[in-house]
This record gives C-alpha cells, structure tokens and sequence, in this order.
C-alpha cells in the first residue's frame, strides 16, 4: 500500500474496512498461533518476545482470548514486573544503568514463580513502579487454571536464561516485529525500529511521564541492547507475528505532531528523525482515534484499551 492510498482511504470513508481487514489480518495469525499450541499436549509454557514498543502485551492477552477459544485458559506473566529496580540493576561501562540487561529480570524469582504455577501454587502478584524504579506487590494472588498455560511476555522472554530450569519442550516461543507495509516515498518504508520508536515516543510521554527528549536520548542504548539481548534469541522462535497496523500513522499522527512542537519548545530543533517524523506526519491523513478497536495493540500506545493488563 502507498501513502497516496491510505490517504485516498481516509478520505473516501474506507479507512474503517481497512481498519478491521487489518484487525482481522491479526486476530487470524494469532487463532493459528493458538491452534499450534493447543494441538501439542507437551507445552506448558508460551514465552513472547520483541523489541520496545513491539505490542507484546496486548498481543498476550489476545493470544490468551485465542486459547480460550479452543477451551483453554492461560494466565499471562509480564517480565516487566520482575525487574529488580533501580537498588540493584546493572550499570554499563559507563557507570550508568543498563535497562535492557536481562539481569535487570529477577530471574531466580520469574523461574521460582512458574514452577510453582506448574505445580498447581498459588504465587503473589507482582508489579513494577516504573516512576519510582521500584518492585512490588498487587493484592492477591494467582493461580493458574486447571489445563492452563503461562504466558510470559517480555524483551528477554525467548532468552534459556530466563526459564532456566524450564524442560524445552514445554515451552512455545514467538517473536514479535511489526513489519511496517506503507510505501512512504518511491519505495521509502518505515523499519521496524523507527515504527517502534514512534509508537515508544507516544506511549512514554503518555504513560511514564517521560519527555520525547529523553526517550530519543535513551533509543540509541535500547537498540543496542536488543542487539545483543533479543536479536541472538529470534532464531529460537517457533512462530513470528506481525504487529503492524497499515493504519496507525494515521492515528497516530495527532500525537506525535503534539510531541514534535514540545520538542522544538524546548528549543531543540535539530533532532535526529524528528524533523523527517514531522515532515513525514505532515503528508498523513489523521483519522480520529475513536475508530481503533478497544482490543487493538495500537491502544497499548495511545490509551483506551478495553483489555486487562
């Protein structure tokens, strides 16, 4: 598809077929996901992983309505919630901290936690403070279901170090890459990084209280991390899935015109990618955000998700 057609679609009123050919794209490549999972009685365990910003969360969550479908449940685990916090994560050569270790994972205590779900335990709910950099706790506990899967999902989630101690064959890998499919410019495209990165600058100003500054300033150290903490892993993968929407430039343009002008307020007005995103986002038809699908992984960026996280 080309820049002219999405426009030509949002123009004419087609933008809603595509939207939900485009959902619908999704929710098909995760039923068959499912399929593979339940059809072998050896998994216990589904590992997600992909890059920042790749939709990892939403799509374990529609991979466990996915399960439920063939009459299976699933309780979802986040890496997330089992980092260790500022106290004690690990710093690079240069003293500073190295968020994409995957010692920043409390591993002994992940591991510990999913074999005690296997064995029918109940464990207590964890969650991170990412304000404070700090782990706790939520009220409660869980328990997995009777013929249940555990769904961990996180950057370093298809990484043996991880589940360490975890038979193999009980584990069901995928990766996740959104692979963006609009022809921009004479063959031009988005790469899965700067698709990821704009979806990052929304979510981290949004929901982490972070300036686009500072996130474009961490994106240099979060590439490099996944290069050496995700990238060796992909291979392990026993499904990818796509997690590109052809249509969210078009949602997301309002956001990010909003965080380009905060940019240059700041008095910052040659940042790099930021002035090709805005001429770019200039040449976008924005569509209003009220016509994504509650369920859609782009909500996990802009907000309004009617899933559970």
């Amino acid at each position: 598809m080309t820049l002219e057609e999405l426009n030509h679609a949002v123009d004419t009123g087609m933008i809603d077929t595509l939207i939900r050919v485009d959902e619908a794209r999704q929710v098909k490549r995760l039923s068959h996901i499912a399929d593979n999972i339940t059809t072998n009685p050896d998994i216990e365990v589904v590992l997600i992983a992909g890059g920042s910003s790749s939709g990892k969360t939403t799509t374990a969550v529609r991979l466990e309505t996915q399960l439920m479908v063939n009459g299976r449940n699933a309780l979802h685990l986040s890496t997330d919630d089992y980092f260790v916090g500022d106290a004690r994560n690990p710093r690079d050569e240069n003293g500073k901290f190295d968020y994409e270790h995957v010692e920043c994972v409390d591993i002994p205590a992940l591991v510990m936690d999913i074999k005690t779900l296997l064995k029918g335990g109940s464990i207590r709910k964890r969650r991170f403070d990412f304000i404070n950099h700090v782990p706790t706790y939520a009220a409660g506990e869980l328990t997995l279901p009777q013929y249940g899967y555990v769904i961990l999902e996180g950057i370093h989630a298809l990484n043996p170090r991880l589940t360490e101690g975890i038979d193999r064959l009980s584990k069901y890998s995928i990766y996740i890459d959104p692979k963006p499919n609009v022809d921009l410019y004479n063959g031009l495209y988005l790469s899965s990084r700067q698709a990821r990165l704009i979806r990052r600058l929304v979510r981290d100003s949004r929901y982490r209280k972070m300036s686009p500054l500072t996130t474009i300033g961490m994106w240099d150290s979060v590439c490099a991390g996944e290069d050496k903490w995700i990238i060796p892993f992909r291979g392990n993968a026993d499904a990818v899935f796509d997690s590109y929407l052809s249509y969210e430039v078009c949602v997301l343009k309002p956001f990010v015109m909003d965080l380009v002008d905060r940019i240059h307020q700041e008095g910052a007005t040659d940042v790099p990618f930021i002035s090709d995103l805005k001429s770019l986002m200039i040449e976008v038809r924005g569509v209003n955000d009220l016509k994504v699908p509650g369920d859609s992984i782009i909500r996990e960026t802009i907000g309004g998700s009617q899933l559970d996280y």
